[in-house]
């Protein structure tokens, strides 16, 4: 079963052709990251703009990687929520165009539950029932997993993301956009006990987590109170900065979690979005996870962020499952799968 994946949430226009939900064929993206490096963050209508271009390219890219043609499809799945409204247009238009041209059966998928559904490339069994984490710029979500796509809530962020904390925490040390990859580099050469900072509920007995205190705290120790002042320029204070705040992240996410694994009495848990990608928040999971005799499963770091395989991946189990969906398909803002579902 070859599946078509699209994926346009937020500012990458991405294609991928998966086979049997786990093998990928090939797989394009058209990144905007150096175009907003000049704004510091994603313009939503530059964004829109941007995927309408490269779209087109991408799909038929992606179907030449694979050597197929679209009439070898056996579907269509394109990521259609949550994301930024404009984005998502452009993939959704693109994936009900292909669809109905060629009558293959079209599968809506909810972003969120995809990068969970990503620990299915490469593997050919993963058991469930799991509890997953979805950390990324814009989510910080615990879920209990019985199988892709079919999850429930368990708790999450009561403010910021994860996600959002690296990144506005490397703008404050007047690191370049896209912040968080190089924050987690530059950390990697720091102390992370330099600067004290707080991590909230540890100890919590419910799956809460907050990450706006966070940024505040973290804003002051660097910039002193008020966060006026400037961003430091010697370099081993800047690791050590970044150190701290990374430290301070991945402490709250791995306790979260373990909290969340031993309440839902499970024996995997799951990590993805592209929070994952840090190299730190890898090495405690996998520390702790050995220590709690948990099985772990991570994507590869080019799965974690926004992509099209993942997509790809959901939308298989969707067909197979019968849960397609009709030409008037409408994408939405929010999700399904997070706490304003």
């Amino acid at each position: 079963m070859r599946i078509l994946g699209i994926e346009s949430s937020c500012d990458e226009a991405a294609a991928a052709v998966v086979e049997d939900g786990r093998r990928v064929l090939a797989e394009r993206v058209a990144s905007q990251a150096d175009a907003f490096a000049a704004w510091g963050g994603v313009v939503p209508e530059i964004a829109a703009r941007a995927h309408v271009e490269a779209m087109p390219g991408v799909i038929a890219a992606a179907l030449a990687d694979a050597g197929i043609t679209p009439r070898d499809l056996d579907g269509v799945a394109v990521g259609a929520w949550p994301g930024l409204t404009g984005s998502l247009v452009c993939g959704v238009t693109a994936a009900k165009a292909i669809a109905l041209s060629l009558d293959l059966p079209l599968m809506a998928v909810d972003h969120v539950q995809a990068h969970l559904a990503a620990i299915h490339l490469g593997r050919d069994t993963v058991t469930y029932p799991l509890v997953g984490l979805a950390a990324s710029g814009g989510h910080s979500h615990l879920f209990r997993c019985r199988g892709p796509g079919d999850l429930d809530l368990l708790g999450g962020t009561i403010d910021d993301a994860a996600g959002e904390a690296f990144d506005k925490g490397a703008a404050v040390l007047g690191l370049p956009y896209p912040g968080g990859p190089e924050l987690d580099r530059l950390a990697e050469d720091g102390d992370p006990g330099a600067i004290p900072l707080p991590r909230s509920f540890m100890g919590d007995a419910d799956l809460r987590m907050s990450f706006a205190g966070l940024k505040t705290a973290f804003l002051y120790a660097v910039r002193g109170q008020g966060g006026r002042g400037p961003a430091p320029t010697d370099p081993r204070r800047i690791a050590d900065a970044a150190a701290s705040l990374r430290a301070a992240v991945v402490d709250q996410l791995v306790d979260r979690l373990l909290l969340a694994a031993r309440r839902e009495e499970v024996r995997a848990v799951a990590v993805a979005g592209g929070v994952a990608c840090n190299r730190l928040l890898r090495r405690r999971l996998a520390e702790s996870c050995r220590t709690a005799g948990l099985d772990l499963y991570l994507p590869e770091p080019r799965h974690c962020a926004d992509n099209a395989a993942m997509i790809a991946v959901l939308g298989h189990h969707h067909l197979r499952a019968g849960r397609t969906t009709g030409r008037d398909l409408v994408p939405l803002p929010t999700g399904r799968a997070g706490p304003r579902a």
